[in-house]
């Protein structure tokens, strides 16, 4: 949402208003003036907001009737949305579910089956997330398992009792979790330390998280989120708090040669006042689209920052003897076998000599 001043090709300036609300879409209007261009936004906004209300009420209204025809008749977009505010979303919840009101239309409960859920993951799998990537095949997973979610909720608001809810996940192919399968290839790690060398700033914490990613294993926000208190031993185990892990399971990791010497490092980098390790970083997300920027410039395609959690799995899973793999999986913070070996895969120089 803004106001960007266009240049005519007569020379009078033009005044460009964008607005973007879910639910709405985007509006965009061009203007003589400044002030008729945030009049128009001002308009837009309101309807956008009295709009919302009005289907706010009239759920509420639904639900104080209550009933399976009150609970059919809602549009899932609203039930969403209600369920989001709510306090019986969790946090991971109000976070997948945002936009997806958006993405739902004015489909009602009634109305949700197997040939929606197909279309639905048709629709967002040909939609281009802000990294410039079709949605993948988990995130849809997790938003239509979050509305079936939302849809249970609504049904106990309107005392409905075994409700049947069409949400499923038809149209998730079923080998989606192999797709992930990106590993380093000879020289790729050489060319992304060297762009990162040449970087314009935070090269050195650069350097560090990469290393670090790589030889703990460990999610992104694990590690954009870790702080010193963390590190005991003389840092030689990082113990993650399950506050910042994704099962909610605290975890400890040993940390390996390589990942202490990057500690080390970055100890001497460390600022007064600094509790997060990595406090030049904001937030993950930041660190993704950075990294994207890096990687791109390496000219290595389709290696995001997740992938060195494949990587370093698999290079653990392949220089692990079985009686030690129960141990590995709770470093690494999975809870089964299948799900270790969906994070590890062969590449050919691995298994050169393996019948020799």
């Amino acid at each position: 949402m803004g106001i960007k001043e266009r240049k005519r090709a007569d020379g009078a300036i033009a005044f460009e208003a964008d607005v973007r609300i879910a639910n709405v879409g985007r509006k965009t209007g061009t203007f003589s003036t400044r002030s008729k261009a945030e009049e128009f936004i001002a308009a837009i906004t309101a309807a956008a907001i009295k709009a919302q209300r009005a289907s706010a009420s009239s759920l509420n209204e639904q639900e104080k009737i209550g009933g399976q025809r009150n609970f059919e008749r809602a549009k899932l977009a609203d039930v969403i949305v209600k369920f989001r505010e709510s306090s019986a979303s969790s946090n991971r919840a109000k976070r997948s579910l945002v936009k997806v009101d958006y993405f739902v239309g004015n489909v009602t409960v009634a109305k949700l089956d197997d040939d929606w859920s197909r279309s639905h993951v048709l629709k967002m799998r040909a939609k281009l997330t802000t990294r410039d990537q079709p949605y993948a095949y988990a995130t849809i997973k997790e938003h239509l398992s979050y509305m079936k979610v939302a849809c249970e909720w609504w049904a106990k608001r309107n005392k409905v009792a075994n409700p049947f809810i069409g949400v499923s996940m038809e149209g998730i192919p079923q080998d989606w979790q192999n797709k992930r399968d990106r590993r380093l290839q000879t020289g790729e790690f050489e060319r992304i330390l060297s762009q990162i060398e040449n970087w314009p700033n935070r090269q050195e914490h650069w350097r560090c998280l990469v290393v670090l990613a790589l030889e703990t294993c460990a999610r992104q926000q694990e590690l954009i989120f870790a702080q010193w208190s963390e590190l005991t031993h003389e840092d030689q185990v990082w113990r993650i708090p399950a506050a910042h892990t994704k099962k909610k399971t605290e975890r400890s990791v040993p940390l390996s040669p390589a990942a202490r010497a990057a500690i080390a490092e970055l100890r001497l980098l460390q600022r007064e006042g600094d509790q997060r390790i990595f406090e030049v970083f904001p937030n993950p997300h930041s660190v993704s689209q950075t990294f994207r920027e890096i990687v791109r410039a390496a000219k290595i395609e389709n290696f995001t920052f997740h992938s060195w959690r494949h990587e370093g799995i698999s290079r653990r899973v392949l220089n692990c003897s079985p009686e030690k793999l129960p141990s590995l999986m709770k470093i690494v913070g999975h809870r089964d076998y299948e799900s270790l070996m969906r994070y590890s895969h062969l590449l050919d120089n691995d298994i050169i000599g393996m019948f020799d």
